[in-house]
């Protein structure tokens, strides 16, 4: 039997990251939760998900570091994306010396791209809670990283192209 922790991820594997944060400005705000699920082919391991909580003046360092063991080489899925690894990044520059290299999906833009090419003159919603509508996906029951990273990788999975994306 070999060690999993020794090979690299299979190529179907993607890690949904999202926190929540004491602002919307990237530069300032100060993370309050980091939650991460992986997804594997058509599944979501919800067993392996990160869920951690932060008070303010708490060290963030383990998190990253348990954040970073998760990710390792695999794809970063995210809704609102940007603004999740902008506030990791500031945290991880000094640590890892870049910005984490791993490539990135965004939610948004996944559904923009699939609703863009259907012929129609109305604008592209672009919520969250529109896109698991419109994507026949449950509602999420609460607030928070946790729901917000299943909501997202549920939509990954239906909105994924079938090389993987």
């Amino acid at each position: 039997m070999t060690d999993r922790a020794t090979q690299p991820p299979a190529p179907d594997e993607a890690v949904v990251v999202q926190i929540e944060a004491s602002s919307f400005d990237a530069a300032t705000a100060e993370l309050r939760a980091i939650a991460a699920l992986r997804i594997r082919g058509p599944r979501i391991l919800t067993s392996s998900m990160l869920s951690v909580r932060l008070n303010p003046g708490d060290a963030v360092g383990p998190a990253l570091d348990r954040l970073l063991a998760l990710i390792e080489d695999r794809k970063v899925v995210g809704y609102y994306l940007d603004f999740t690894l902008a506030v990791l990044d500031r945290h991880l520059r000094p640590v890892l010396g870049t910005e984490l290299p791993n490539r990135r999906v965004e939610i948004s833009s996944l559904y923009y791209d699939r609703k863009s090419r259907l012929p129609s003159k109305n604008a592209v919603d672009l919520r969250l809670d529109s896109i698991l509508r419109d994507l026949e996906l449950p509602e999420r029951d609460s607030e928070g990283a946790e729901a917000n990273a299943l909501a997202a990788a549920m939509a990954y999975l239906r909105l994924k192209p079938a090389d993987g994306g």
